[in-house]
């Protein structure tokens, strides 16, 4: 090995043990001295610290990592899904057994994403000692980084409400807690801003290799404006990523999610795996083992495939209650649910004699309890129950063009006061129900009931849902009384709007430093 290899090897393992410290206050950045004197030399230099950057999403808060839950796992927190484990602390949280020392899912969110916040500062903030780099590729990496950065600052903002808004590299020193929250407005501004920069240097081509576009920022922007309820600005920023024409509605539903990825025109943003090195177990959590199940209410939001409302089969005398639910309840209904959800019969690898079904439990790994399971990403040809020690391969789809069609779809509702016949806001929603393969009847008119639904059912388990329901204030509505299986009832009370903070930092920052309900 060479003297140049070596340095390479040396610096890279250095980095690697910097940038994975677990234990500091938002995870300082690495400022090591030595370090930043005989890094960034060249372009690979760059590179392997943008890599970083990403590494942050490849855990199970951001996307999914090899061995634990994935970010789909946030619809077990609402009406759409029920967990079925009690790894994480989803179920405490579904529940509202919630503190600040509640740990898990809960904790890791915060400790991860500043993590993933630090890399990126401690990337912005060397960036320009790089010799060789050419302006193209200087303008792209700077805006890769303030979009994973804007990316992570939006899912804490949203989680905790007002958090420390951290742009440089805090270093090791004393002030480092000293460091104080600002209000989430604030945040919200300084991530638009990193978005509008980013999407200047970020190429403006169709999104392929898992690095983000000039699309991607766009698409970013409009969901924290649609967050915050900057309608017009949520509007704007969609429609730019419409008129711009580089992403466009997938022919396959399914392909989106699985087998048809590579070079996906709907989409936009996606964390990517890869075998060996970064695999996950998706198709045994879900497909499988049922670490997350569907609720029937789920199953109801989906119309019939004529656009009206589905109603409940008489049931017969005959009706055998391990079923839970007839299977002909499920037919002529609106193809996504049988593109999103297993029901009754459906074709399932575990069990491919007779298909998904509780009844017969004897020839099932482990069936649901409610005789649903979730379709959308699992493999359908894996039938071993070992396939998670193999690994997915199949990308997390962050954001995709039909999110953004129905982005601008809510906004102009929401700037019509609640209903709109706005052509082009009417076309987007159609555009969706209409895609091939889905057919679903066009929408005569918008209203907020409209839309609603339509994002619940076309982003069914996608990990939007729980966004939804807290920024529409209906998640009290909608959770308390839900009963999971077991007879267990959900809890949302007013101050599970946001989380507490991690106790750890609560008490290396002061009481003031936790949200006031969990005070």
């Amino acid at each position: 090995m060479n003297i140049k290899s070596i340095k390479y090897a040396i610096l890279a393992a250095s980095i690697i043990f910097l940038l994975g410290c677990k234990d500091d206050f938002l995870d300082k950045q690495p400022t090591d001295k030595l370090t930043n004197e005989v890094f960034w030399t060249s372009k690979k230099d760059a590179d392997l610290a943008l890599a970083g950057c990403y590494s942050t999403l490849r855990t199970p808060g951001y996307a999914i990592d090899v061995s634990s839950f994935s970010s789909m796992q946030f619809e077990s927190l609402t009406d759409n899904a029920y967990s079925n484990s009690t790894g994480d602390g989803y179920t405490d949280i579904s529940r509202g057994i919630i503190t600040s020392s509640t740990g898990g899912i809960l904790a890791r969110m915060w400790t991860e994403g500043y993590r993933g916040i630090a890399r990126c500062n401690w990337f912005l903030g060397n960036i320009d000692k790089v010799p060789d780099l050419t302006v193209a590729d200087k303008n792209r990496m700077l805006g890769e980084a303030y979009f994973l950065r804007a990316f992570f600052y939006n899912e804490l903002s949203m989680l905790y409400g007002d958090i420390p808004l951290i742009t440089e590299e805090l270093g090791f020193g004393p002030d480092v807690f000293k460091v104080k929250k600002s209000p989430k407005a604030d945040v919200v501004a300084k991530i638009i801003k990193d978005l509008d920069q980013a999407s200047t240097g970020l190429p403006n081509v169709p999104y392929t290799n898992g690095h983000p576009v000039r699309a991607s920022a766009l698409a970013l922007r409009a969901r924290i404006c649609l967050y915050n309820e900057m309608w017009p600005e949520a509007a704007a920023a969609a429609k730019l990523v419409i008129d711009e024409k580089k992403a466009s509605l997938a022919t396959n539903y399914s392909g989106i999610f699985f087998g048809e990825q590579n070079n996906n025109p709907e989409i936009i943003f996606s964390v990517r795996a890869s075998s060996p090195t970064a695999v996950h177990n998706l198709d045994l959590l879900y497909g499988s083992r049922f670490a997350m199940v569907p609720m029937h209410s789920l199953a109801d939001a989906y119309e019939m495939s004529d656009g009206t409302k589905p109603v409940a089969p008489i049931v017969p005398s005959s009706y055998d209650p391990n079923n839970r639910m007839r299977n002909d309840f499920y037919q002529n209904r609106d193809p996504r649910l049988k593109l999103t959800i297993f029901t009754p019969g459906a074709p399932w690898a575990y069990n491919k004699t007779i298909g998904f079904n509780n009844i017969d439990k004897g020839k099932a790994e482990s069936p649901s309890v409610n005789n649903l399971g979730v379709r959308k990403y699992i493999n359908l040809s894996v039938d071993d129950g070992n396939a998670g020690l193999t690994g997915s391969e199949q990308a997390l789809v962050k954001i995709r063009f039909a999110d953004v069609l129905l982005m601008y779809a809510e906004a102009m509702t929401e700037i019509g006061g609640g209903t709109t016949t706005d052509f082009n806001a009417l076309k987007a929603l159609n555009d969706v129900r209409g895609r091939q393969g889905v057919a679903m009847p066009p929408k005569a008119v918008l209203t907020r009931d409209v839309v609603r639904n339509e994002r619940r059912v076309e982003l069914a388990f996608e990990g939007l849902r729980y966004y939804d329901i807290k920024r529409w204030k209906i998640a009290k509505t909608v959770m308390n009384g839900v009963k999971d299986p077991g007879n267990i009832t959900r809890v949302f009370e007013d101050k599970h709007y946001l989380w507490p903070v991690p106790q750890p930092e609560v008490d290396k920052m002061g009481i003031d430093f936790q949200n006031p309900a969990y005070r």
